[in-house]
Order: structure tokens, then C-alpha cells, then sequence
């Protein structure tokens, strides 16, 4: 098993400080040198460079996208931007390229727009999760690297021989993760943006899966009625919409099988993703017969990316 050390090569904290894995969970005894060593570091290469209110305005984290670090940049450190971005190559060999948000994630495929302020002058790159190589380009697709222990999480759930459907597959991380991790026999992608469909296929090349995934360009709500299979699971990683194809969900999914249902939900409350399951399987004679909500992320403060594993009658 990987030191804290090493886990922190591919897991850094990220924007709100959050570690995306919890190593406490994996029996390491963490202390703050573990999980603030890099942010503390690049403050300390910019001490003498930055005005104590200009250090109190500094992002430490950062995503890390392959060898793309995806940070931050307060208005009031805009003058300063170029520096931060050498400065964060400078705490980690593997970074080649420093990006900030010039935005929020927006549009009907979640994209954010991003602009170079350090290293080499592209946004494409190669990630690796849990051994699963990852081509994109962050601007271009919906690609979050918080989600890899949700990922892995889900893919240990399934059962031997299941068909998977992953709705919103993206660059295919989940039907990748799920084919490393279980024995699904087989699984669907299906994604509407056109780029990460097609970073989706190459990845599926690039991982040598031949037969047991397909990946589908196109509506959900279009896609299902076409290839009319049923599934025993389906994943649908999409918090802002998940309630608007729930119907469509539910027409495939076989009687006994289990739906997860990602949401974004106040902290410490899940009644209301539950009432919107409970209604829409009434309305479509089926029934849950248990629903777990699992706290996967957060979205601001005070609200949670949940996801509910919920079996159906």
C-alpha cells in the first residue's frame, strides 16, 4: 500500500483544502505536515515575493489534472498570477502546465473555461486513476478529479455478471473503473458532448477494453429507447439534472436493481432526493426498497454532493 507520502502525489488538496481521499480511512495517522506540505511550501517560495496581504489572499491547493494544476486566482493577485503558476511548478517535478478558472462550470455540458498563466502552452493531458489512464482537455470536458474514491467506490459495489448503465459518461472514467474493479458483465456509456464522447472512445483504446464497454454519443432521454437493454445498475453522476432522467432510469432498469442517484442536498439533509425517487416510482409502479445516502463531495459551503444507492422494486 502507497505511503501518505505517495497518495499525496496523485492526491493533492484541493481548492476548499479538502484531500479528495481520506487516508485516515486507510489506517494512516495523519498530521498536518501530510496534508498541508505542498500548500505550505508554496508559500514559503512566495514569501519574499508577496506582501503579507497579498499572501493573505493566496490559494494554496490546487486540482491536479495529469500534469496540469488547476488553481485560483483572487482579483487581487491578478498582477501577480504569472509568478503564483511558476511557483506552483516549482513545488511538484510532475506539473507542466498551471491553469486558473476564468469562470464557473456552465452550459448544458459543465465545462469551465481556463487560461494558462505558467508552463507549457496546451490543456490537454493524460491522467491516471487507480491505474486507469485518462486522455481529456479539462476545458473542454467535465472531468473531476474529487470523484476518483466515489468512482472506486461505486465500481466495488457491483456484483459479479451485472449490466451497467452509466448515464453522463463523459471521458468514460466510471465504465473504465468499474471494468478494472468488478466483473460487470457488461457496460454502457452515454454522453451527449461530442468531445468527451470521443476522449471517451480513445481512452477506451488507450486502456486495450475491447468488448465489454460502449460508449453511446448522444441524449440520454434518445439513447435508452434505442438500444433497449435493461440493467441491474445505473450510475447517474449528474447532481443538477439527475431528477429530469430519473423516468428514463427507471424504464431500464430491471426489477431489483439499484439506482445511484447523485443530488446536491443542504448538509445533514436527503429527504428531499428521497421524496423525488419515492414519487417518480410511484408514478411509474415501482417501489424503493432501500435507499442509502452517501455524503461524495460538496459543492459550497453548507451543501453536499450526495449520492443515494437505491434499490427498486
Amino acid at each position: 500500500m502507497l505511503s501518505p507520502e505517495e497518495m499525496l502525489t496523485f492526491y493533492y488538496p484541493d481548492i476548499y483544502g479538502n484531500c479528495p481521499i481520506d487516508l485516515e480511512l486507510l489506517g494512516y495517522k495523519l498530521t498536518t505536515h501530510h496534508l498541508f506540505s505542498v500548500p505550505m511550501k508554496l508559500k514559503d517560495l512566495l514569501k519574499d515575493e508577496l506582501s503579507d496581504r497579498e499572501l493573505d489572499h493566496l490559494i494554496q491547493s490546487y486540482d491536479l489534472v495529469g500534469d496540469i494544476a488547476i488553481t485560483q486566482i483572487p482579483a487581487e493577485l491578478t498582477h501577480r498570477e504569472k509568478l503564483i503558476g511558476e511557483a506552483i511548478i516549482a513545488t511538484n517535478k510532475r506539473i507542466r502546465v498551471v491553469a486558473k478558472r476564468d469562470g464557473f462550470y456552465q452550459g448544458d455540458f459543465r465545462t469551465i473555461p481556463l487560461t494558462i498563466i505558467a508552463g507549457e502552452d496546451r490543456k490537454e493531458t493524460e491522467h491516471v486513476e487507480f491505474g486507469v489512464r485518462l486522455q481529456l482537455n479539462p476545458e473542454l470536458v467535465y472531468f473531476s478529479v474529487r470523484s476518483s474514491t466515489e468512482r472506486k467506490r461505486i465500481a466495488e459495489l457491483v456484483e459479479p455478471g451485472e449490466d451497467i448503465l452509466v448515464m453522463f459518461s463523459g471521458i468514460a472514467p466510471y465504465p473504465l473503473i468499474i471494468n478494472k474493479f468488478s466483473q460487470a458483465r457488461s457496460i454502457v456509456g452515454i454522453e451527449s458532448n461530442p468531445l468527451a464522447h470521443n476522449y471517451g472512445t480513445r481512452n477506451l483504446t488507450l486502456n486495450k477494453v475491447k468488448n465489454s464497454i460502449e460508449l453511446f454519443w448522444g441524449d440520454v432521454t434518445d439513447v435508452v429507447p434505442e438500444i433497449d437493454r435493461k440493467f441491474q445498475r445505473i450510475i447517474m453522476p449528474l447532481p443538477t439534472a439527475s431528477r429530469d432522467y430519473l423516468p428514463v432510469a427507471l424504464e431500464c432498469l430491471s426489477p431489483g436493481g439499484t439506482i445511484h442517484f447523485y443530488d446536491f442536498q443542504p448538509v445533514g439533509s436527503y429527504s428531499a432526493s428521497l421524496d423525488t425517487i419515492n414519487h417518480l416510482c410511484r408514478d411509474s409502479g415501482r417501489q424503493v426498497l432501500s435507499s442509502s445516502p452517501v455524503v461524495c463531495g460538496h459543492t459550497s459551503p453548507g451543501i453536499n454532493r450526495v449520492c443515494l444507492d437505491t434499490l427498486i422494486g
